[in-house]
Protein backbone atom coordinates (compact mmCIF):
# COMPACT_ATOMS: atom_id res chain seq x y z
CA UNK A 1 0.00 0.00 0.00
CA UNK A 2 1.19 3.67 -0.60
CA UNK A 3 1.78 5.45 2.64
CA UNK A 4 -0.45 7.83 4.33
CA UNK A 5 1.79 10.43 4.27
CA UNK A 6 1.38 9.68 0.63
CA UNK A 7 -1.96 9.65 -0.03
CA UNK A 8 -2.80 12.57 1.98
CA UNK A 9 0.65 14.44 -0.45
CA UNK A 10 -1.74 13.25 -3.65
CA UNK A 11 -5.36 14.57 -2.05
CA UNK A 12 -3.58 17.94 -1.45
CA UNK A 13 -1.94 18.36 -4.76
CA UNK A 14 -4.67 17.34 -6.60
CA UNK A 15 -7.07 20.31 -4.81
CA UNK A 16 -4.46 23.24 -5.39
CA UNK A 17 -4.06 21.78 -9.34
CA UNK A 18 -8.60 22.52 -8.99
CA UNK A 19 -7.80 26.07 -7.89
CA UNK A 20 -7.42 29.02 -10.27
CA UNK A 21 -4.53 30.73 -8.66
CA UNK A 22 -1.66 27.79 -8.48
CA UNK A 23 0.62 27.99 -5.28
CA UNK A 24 3.18 25.32 -4.45
CA UNK A 25 2.89 25.08 -0.72
CA UNK A 26 5.75 25.56 1.56
CA UNK A 27 6.83 21.78 2.63
CA UNK A 28 6.96 21.17 -1.06
CA UNK A 29 9.37 24.53 -1.97
CA UNK A 30 12.03 22.99 -1.47
CA UNK A 31 11.63 20.39 -3.87
CA UNK A 32 10.26 22.90 -6.43
CA UNK A 33 13.35 25.00 -6.82
CA UNK A 34 15.21 21.85 -7.10
CA UNK A 35 12.76 20.80 -9.49
CA UNK A 36 12.86 24.44 -11.45
CA UNK A 37 16.75 23.87 -11.22
CA UNK A 38 17.36 21.20 -13.35
CA UNK A 39 14.90 21.87 -15.53
CA UNK A 40 15.56 25.71 -16.41
CA UNK A 41 19.09 26.86 -14.74
CA UNK A 42 21.19 25.83 -18.31
CA UNK A 43 18.18 27.77 -20.05
CA UNK A 44 18.40 30.74 -17.80
CA UNK A 45 22.07 31.31 -18.06
CA UNK A 46 21.90 31.07 -21.81
CA UNK A 47 19.13 33.40 -21.91
CA UNK A 48 21.30 36.26 -19.65
CA UNK A 49 23.75 35.91 -22.03
CA UNK A 50 22.27 36.49 -24.88
CA UNK A 51 20.21 39.16 -23.63
CA UNK A 52 23.25 40.89 -21.86
CA UNK A 53 25.15 40.33 -25.45
CA UNK A 54 21.75 42.22 -27.33
CA UNK A 55 22.05 45.03 -25.39
CA UNK A 56 26.12 45.63 -25.74
CA UNK A 57 25.12 44.92 -29.36
CA UNK A 58 23.06 48.01 -28.74
CA UNK A 59 25.92 50.37 -28.13
CA UNK A 60 27.28 50.02 -31.78
CA UNK A 61 23.60 51.77 -32.57
CA UNK A 62 24.41 53.99 -30.13
CA UNK A 63 27.39 55.32 -31.81
CA UNK A 64 25.58 56.34 -34.96
CA UNK A 65 21.88 57.54 -33.73
CA UNK A 66 23.49 59.49 -30.38
CA UNK A 67 26.81 60.59 -31.97
CA UNK A 68 27.23 62.92 -29.42
CA UNK A 69 27.39 60.53 -26.67
CA UNK A 70 28.56 57.76 -28.77
CA UNK A 71 31.85 56.79 -27.23
CA UNK A 72 30.44 56.87 -23.84
CA UNK A 73 27.80 54.83 -24.88
CA UNK A 74 30.17 52.05 -26.13
CA UNK A 75 32.25 52.10 -22.89
CA UNK A 76 29.11 52.58 -20.69
CA UNK A 77 27.39 49.47 -22.00
CA UNK A 78 30.29 46.99 -22.46
CA UNK A 79 31.34 47.75 -19.01
CA UNK A 80 27.80 47.12 -17.57
CA UNK A 81 27.74 44.01 -19.76
CA UNK A 82 30.96 42.55 -19.00
CA UNK A 83 30.34 43.26 -15.18
CA UNK A 84 26.56 41.63 -15.04
CA UNK A 85 27.69 38.37 -17.43
CA UNK A 86 30.47 37.95 -14.69
CA UNK A 87 27.79 38.29 -12.24
CA UNK A 88 25.96 35.56 -14.09
CA UNK A 89 28.34 33.33 -14.42
CA UNK A 90 29.44 33.34 -10.64
CA UNK A 91 26.14 32.88 -9.59
CA UNK A 92 25.90 29.97 -11.84
CA UNK A 93 29.28 28.17 -10.75
CA UNK A 94 28.89 29.00 -6.99
CA UNK A 95 25.70 29.84 -5.57
CA UNK A 96 23.32 27.73 -7.65
CA UNK A 97 20.68 29.48 -6.52
CA UNK A 98 17.56 29.35 -9.07
CA UNK A 99 15.29 31.51 -7.30
CA UNK A 100 18.01 34.43 -7.16
CA UNK A 101 18.80 32.84 -11.08
CA UNK A 102 15.49 33.54 -11.70
CA UNK A 103 15.73 37.19 -11.22
CA UNK A 104 18.83 38.03 -12.50
CA UNK A 105 17.52 39.58 -15.74
CA UNK A 106 15.04 41.62 -14.64
CA UNK A 107 17.70 42.53 -11.96
CA UNK A 108 20.45 43.84 -14.08
CA UNK A 109 17.56 45.96 -16.42
CA UNK A 110 17.26 48.08 -13.85
CA UNK A 111 20.55 48.98 -14.49
CA UNK A 112 20.13 49.10 -17.96
CA UNK A 113 17.32 51.11 -18.58
CA UNK A 114 18.92 53.64 -16.46
CA UNK A 115 22.29 54.01 -18.70
CA UNK A 116 19.97 53.78 -21.40
CA UNK A 117 18.19 56.92 -20.56
CA UNK A 118 21.20 58.71 -18.80
CA UNK A 119 22.72 58.65 -22.45
CA UNK A 120 19.25 59.59 -23.93
CA UNK A 121 19.57 62.63 -21.33
CA UNK A 122 23.29 63.82 -21.91
CA UNK A 123 22.78 63.52 -26.11
CA UNK A 124 21.42 66.29 -28.29
CA UNK A 125 20.77 63.87 -31.43
CA UNK A 126 17.35 64.73 -33.23
CA UNK A 127 17.07 60.79 -33.11
CA UNK A 128 16.49 60.39 -29.52
CA UNK A 129 12.16 59.87 -29.76
CA UNK A 130 13.67 56.60 -31.74
CA UNK A 131 15.45 55.44 -28.50
CA UNK A 132 12.68 56.93 -26.17
CA UNK A 133 9.84 54.19 -27.54
CA UNK A 134 12.56 51.66 -28.15
CA UNK A 135 12.76 51.39 -24.06
CA UNK A 136 9.09 49.81 -24.06
CA UNK A 137 11.46 46.11 -24.42
CA UNK A 138 12.78 46.24 -21.21
CA UNK A 139 10.04 45.81 -19.32
CA UNK A 140 9.17 42.78 -21.70
CA UNK A 141 12.33 41.39 -21.41
CA UNK A 142 12.53 41.51 -17.76
CA UNK A 143 9.05 39.12 -17.47
CA UNK A 144 10.14 37.17 -20.74
CA UNK A 145 11.65 34.19 -18.71
CA UNK A 146 10.69 34.33 -14.96
CA UNK A 147 9.64 31.06 -14.20
CA UNK A 148 9.47 30.62 -10.25
CA UNK A 149 8.23 33.85 -8.30
CA UNK A 150 5.82 36.44 -9.91
CA UNK A 151 5.91 38.93 -7.14
CA UNK A 152 9.00 39.82 -6.84
CA UNK A 153 9.01 40.21 -10.61
CA UNK A 154 6.48 42.63 -10.31
CA UNK A 155 8.11 44.39 -7.96
CA UNK A 156 11.32 44.42 -10.01
CA UNK A 157 8.84 45.79 -12.95
CA UNK A 158 7.59 48.69 -11.27
CA UNK A 159 11.03 49.65 -10.13
CA UNK A 160 11.80 49.62 -14.20
CA UNK A 161 9.48 51.46 -15.00
CA UNK A 162 9.75 54.23 -11.91
CA UNK A 163 13.24 54.13 -14.08
CA UNK A 164 11.60 54.67 -17.10
CA UNK A 165 8.95 57.19 -16.53
CA UNK A 166 12.01 59.37 -14.57
CA UNK A 167 13.82 59.07 -18.12
CA UNK A 168 10.65 60.15 -20.36
CA UNK A 169 10.07 62.88 -18.25
CA UNK A 170 13.19 64.44 -18.04
CA UNK A 171 13.94 63.51 -22.18
CA UNK A 172 10.78 64.90 -23.03
CA UNK A 173 11.35 68.45 -21.15
CA UNK A 174 8.45 67.73 -18.31
CA UNK A 175 6.38 67.69 -21.21
CA UNK A 176 2.97 66.15 -19.82
CA UNK A 177 1.71 65.76 -23.03
CA UNK A 178 4.68 63.62 -24.47
CA UNK A 179 4.86 61.90 -20.82
CA UNK A 180 0.74 60.75 -21.61
CA UNK A 181 1.08 59.61 -25.16
CA UNK A 182 4.03 57.86 -23.82
CA UNK A 183 1.74 56.68 -20.84
CA UNK A 184 -0.79 55.47 -23.61
CA UNK A 185 1.84 53.52 -25.24
CA UNK A 186 3.96 52.08 -22.75
CA UNK A 187 1.40 50.68 -19.61
CA UNK A 188 -0.19 47.65 -22.22
CA UNK A 189 2.93 46.82 -22.56
CA UNK A 190 4.01 46.75 -19.13
CA UNK A 191 0.38 44.74 -18.18
CA UNK A 192 1.08 42.25 -20.97
CA UNK A 193 4.80 41.87 -19.54
CA UNK A 194 3.30 41.32 -16.34
CA UNK A 195 0.81 38.54 -17.86
CA UNK A 196 3.71 37.07 -19.27
CA UNK A 197 5.45 36.50 -16.48
CA UNK A 198 2.26 35.22 -14.31
CA UNK A 199 1.55 32.84 -17.01
CA UNK A 200 5.23 31.74 -16.81
CA UNK A 201 5.19 30.66 -12.63
CA UNK A 202 1.35 29.19 -12.64
CA UNK A 203 2.95 27.21 -15.80
CA UNK A 204 6.37 26.38 -14.11
CA UNK A 205 3.98 25.67 -10.75
CA UNK A 206 1.60 23.77 -12.42
CA UNK A 207 3.89 21.42 -14.18
CA UNK A 208 6.22 20.77 -10.85
CA UNK A 209 2.74 19.83 -9.44
CA UNK A 210 1.49 17.32 -11.89
CA UNK A 211 5.22 16.12 -12.09
CA UNK A 212 4.91 15.47 -8.53
CA UNK A 213 1.62 13.64 -8.59
CA UNK A 214 2.07 11.57 -11.62
CA UNK A 215 5.43 10.35 -9.45
CA UNK A 216 2.91 9.64 -6.48
CA UNK A 217 0.97 7.71 -8.80
CA UNK A 218 4.15 5.49 -10.42
CA UNK A 219 4.72 4.40 -6.62
CA UNK A 220 1.44 3.19 -6.24
CA UNK A 221 1.39 1.56 -9.49
CA UNK A 222 5.25 0.14 -9.10
CA UNK A 223 3.87 -1.32 -5.54
CA UNK A 224 0.39 -2.83 -7.07
CA UNK A 225 2.52 -4.23 -9.93
CA UNK A 226 5.03 -6.05 -7.74
CA UNK A 227 4.08 -8.21 -5.04
CA UNK A 228 5.04 -11.25 -4.20
CA UNK A 229 3.37 -13.81 -6.84
CA UNK A 230 2.94 -16.85 -3.66
CA UNK A 231 1.80 -14.37 -0.44
CA UNK A 232 0.56 -11.20 -2.72
CA UNK A 233 2.43 -9.16 -0.03
CA UNK A 234 5.26 -6.59 -0.58
CA UNK A 235 8.52 -8.39 -2.08
CA UNK A 236 12.10 -7.47 -0.39
CA UNK A 237 12.39 -4.70 -3.04
CA UNK A 238 9.24 -3.03 -2.54
CA UNK A 239 9.30 -3.56 1.49
CA UNK A 240 12.91 -1.26 1.14
CA UNK A 241 11.65 1.52 -0.74
CA UNK A 242 8.42 1.73 1.53
CA UNK A 243 10.37 1.35 4.54
CA UNK A 244 12.89 4.24 3.29
CA UNK A 245 9.88 6.33 2.77
CA UNK A 246 8.48 6.16 6.24
CA UNK A 247 11.34 6.27 7.99
CA UNK A 248 12.35 9.76 6.14
CA UNK A 249 8.57 10.93 6.94
CA UNK A 250 9.18 9.64 10.67
CA UNK A 251 12.08 11.81 11.05
CA UNK A 252 10.85 14.70 9.47
CA UNK A 253 7.36 14.52 12.05
CA UNK A 254 9.71 12.90 15.04
CA UNK A 255 7.28 9.91 14.97
CA UNK A 256 8.39 6.65 16.58
CA UNK A 257 8.64 3.58 14.15
CA UNK A 258 9.57 0.08 15.15
CA UNK A 259 10.60 -3.04 12.82
CA UNK A 260 9.75 -6.86 13.67
CA UNK A 261 10.85 -10.41 12.24
CA UNK A 262 9.15 -13.36 11.86
CA UNK A 263 9.47 -16.69 10.66
CA UNK A 264 7.35 -20.01 10.95
CA UNK A 265 9.12 -22.24 13.31
CA UNK A 266 10.53 -25.85 12.01
CA UNK A 267 9.03 -25.08 8.83
CA UNK A 268 11.98 -27.48 7.15
CA UNK A 269 10.10 -30.05 8.92
CA UNK A 270 6.69 -28.84 7.62
CA UNK A 271 7.89 -29.23 4.00
CA UNK A 272 9.49 -32.65 4.53
CA UNK A 273 6.82 -34.11 5.89
CA UNK A 274 3.66 -32.90 3.89
CA UNK A 275 5.10 -31.65 1.20
CA UNK A 276 6.25 -28.19 -0.46
CA UNK A 277 2.51 -27.72 -1.78
CA UNK A 278 1.46 -28.06 1.77
CA UNK A 279 4.06 -25.79 3.16
CA UNK A 280 3.33 -23.11 0.54
CA UNK A 281 -0.68 -23.22 1.90
CA UNK A 282 0.92 -22.08 5.50
CA UNK A 283 2.63 -19.41 3.90
CA UNK A 284 -0.59 -18.05 2.40
CA UNK A 285 -2.29 -18.39 5.19
CA UNK A 286 0.45 -16.55 7.81
CA UNK A 287 0.43 -14.15 5.19
CA UNK A 288 -4.03 -13.63 4.90
CA UNK A 289 -3.60 -13.56 9.00
CA UNK A 290 -0.45 -11.21 9.11
CA UNK A 291 -2.65 -9.21 7.53
CA UNK A 292 -5.94 -8.72 9.00
CA UNK A 293 -3.20 -7.82 12.08
CA UNK A 294 -2.08 -5.04 10.14
CA UNK A 295 -2.67 -1.08 11.07
CA UNK A 296 -4.18 1.05 8.40
CA UNK A 297 -0.01 2.53 8.14
CA UNK A 298 1.78 -0.15 8.84
CA UNK A 299 3.81 -2.43 5.70
CA UNK A 300 4.26 -6.40 5.53
CA UNK A 301 6.43 -7.74 3.42
CA UNK A 302 7.46 -11.58 2.43
CA UNK A 303 11.31 -10.63 3.14
CA UNK A 304 12.37 -14.86 1.52
CA UNK A 305 11.41 -18.01 2.18
CA UNK A 306 9.41 -18.41 5.17
CA UNK A 307 10.75 -14.84 6.66
CA UNK A 308 8.29 -11.94 6.76
CA UNK A 309 9.01 -8.32 8.05
CA UNK A 310 6.61 -5.81 9.21
CA UNK A 311 7.31 -2.12 9.76
CA UNK A 312 5.19 -0.21 11.99
CA UNK A 313 4.88 3.60 11.74
CA UNK A 314 4.27 5.40 14.68
CA UNK A 315 4.28 2.77 17.48
CA UNK A 316 6.39 2.68 19.95
CA UNK A 317 8.42 -0.71 21.45
CA UNK A 318 5.51 -1.16 23.90
CA UNK A 319 2.71 -0.88 21.48
CA UNK A 320 4.68 -2.87 19.11
CA UNK A 321 4.82 -6.00 21.34
CA UNK A 322 1.26 -5.77 21.99
CA UNK A 323 1.11 -6.05 18.34
CA UNK A 324 3.45 -8.66 17.68
CA UNK A 325 1.92 -11.03 20.71
CA UNK A 326 -1.65 -10.76 19.22
CA UNK A 327 -0.58 -11.72 15.50
CA UNK A 328 1.44 -14.67 17.46
CA UNK A 329 -1.15 -16.06 19.17
CA UNK A 330 -3.63 -15.40 16.44
CA UNK A 331 -1.25 -17.66 14.71
CA UNK A 332 -0.81 -20.42 16.97
CA UNK A 333 -4.66 -20.36 17.11
CA UNK A 334 -4.97 -21.14 13.44
CA UNK A 335 -4.46 -24.57 11.68
CA UNK A 336 -4.91 -26.17 8.22
CA UNK A 337 -6.75 -28.83 7.52
CA UNK A 338 -4.88 -31.09 4.67
CA UNK A 339 -6.57 -33.79 2.09
CA UNK A 340 -6.17 -36.58 4.76
CA UNK A 341 -8.14 -35.28 7.27
CA UNK A 342 -5.42 -34.02 9.21
CA UNK A 343 -4.86 -30.60 10.84
CA UNK A 344 -1.77 -28.97 10.52
CA UNK A 345 -1.07 -25.99 13.53
CA UNK A 346 2.15 -23.53 13.42
CA UNK A 347 3.45 -21.46 15.22
CA UNK A 348 6.21 -18.36 14.53
CA UNK A 349 8.98 -16.76 16.55
CA UNK A 350 9.19 -12.98 16.29
CA UNK A 351 12.43 -10.11 16.82
CA UNK A 352 11.13 -6.76 17.52
CA UNK A 353 14.04 -3.68 16.88
CA UNK A 354 13.08 -0.12 17.80
CA UNK A 355 14.28 3.27 15.17
CA UNK A 356 15.75 5.86 17.30
CA UNK A 357 17.66 8.92 16.43
CA UNK A 358 20.83 7.75 17.28
CA UNK A 359 20.10 4.27 14.36
CA UNK A 360 18.22 5.49 11.56
CA UNK A 361 19.69 3.02 9.61
CA UNK A 362 16.68 0.55 7.64
CA UNK A 363 19.60 -2.37 7.53
CA UNK A 364 20.89 -1.93 11.00
CA UNK A 365 17.53 -2.11 12.59
CA UNK A 366 16.91 -4.94 10.58
CA UNK A 367 19.96 -6.39 11.71
CA UNK A 368 19.10 -6.15 15.08
CA UNK A 369 15.28 -7.14 14.60
CA UNK A 370 16.80 -10.35 13.30
CA UNK A 371 19.05 -11.17 16.05
CA UNK A 372 15.80 -10.58 18.46
CA UNK A 373 14.13 -13.21 16.19
CA UNK A 374 17.35 -15.86 16.77
CA UNK A 375 16.75 -14.95 20.42
CA UNK A 376 13.31 -15.90 20.67
CA UNK A 377 14.48 -19.30 18.68
CA UNK A 378 17.06 -19.93 20.61
CA UNK A 379 15.10 -19.71 23.96
CA UNK A 380 12.62 -22.52 22.47
CA UNK A 381 10.05 -20.82 19.56
CA UNK A 382 6.61 -19.36 19.49
CA UNK A 383 7.51 -16.14 21.39
CA UNK A 384 8.25 -12.43 21.31
CA UNK A 385 11.48 -10.84 22.00
CA UNK A 386 12.71 -7.23 21.92
CA UNK A 387 15.95 -5.45 20.39
CA UNK A 388 16.28 -2.11 22.66
CA UNK A 389 18.88 0.29 20.84
CA UNK A 390 21.49 1.13 22.93
CA UNK A 391 20.95 4.67 24.44
CA UNK A 392 23.70 6.76 25.60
Amino acid sequence: MIDEYKKESRFFIQEILKRPFVRIPSSLEHEFHTYQKDQIFKFLLQVNILAQCTYAAYSVADYFILPDVGSLAVWLKLSYTALISLVTVLIYKFSRSVQLFDLILPLSIIGASAIWFYLLNLSHSPDRPIYLYASLVFVVLANLCVQIRFMPAVIISFLISAVIYTGVYFVVDRNWHQMLLFSLIYNPVFMFSLYISWTSTQKSKMLFLHSKLDEINCQALNIIAHPDALTGLHNRRQFTQLAEQEIQSAQKFAHPICLLMFDIDEFKKINECYGHDIGDLVLQQIAETSSNILRANDVLARFGGEEFIMLLPRAHLEQTQQIAERLRKAIANSHLKIDDGTTLQYTISIGIAEFSVQNPDLNSVIKRADEALYQAKKNGRNQTRGFQPFKP
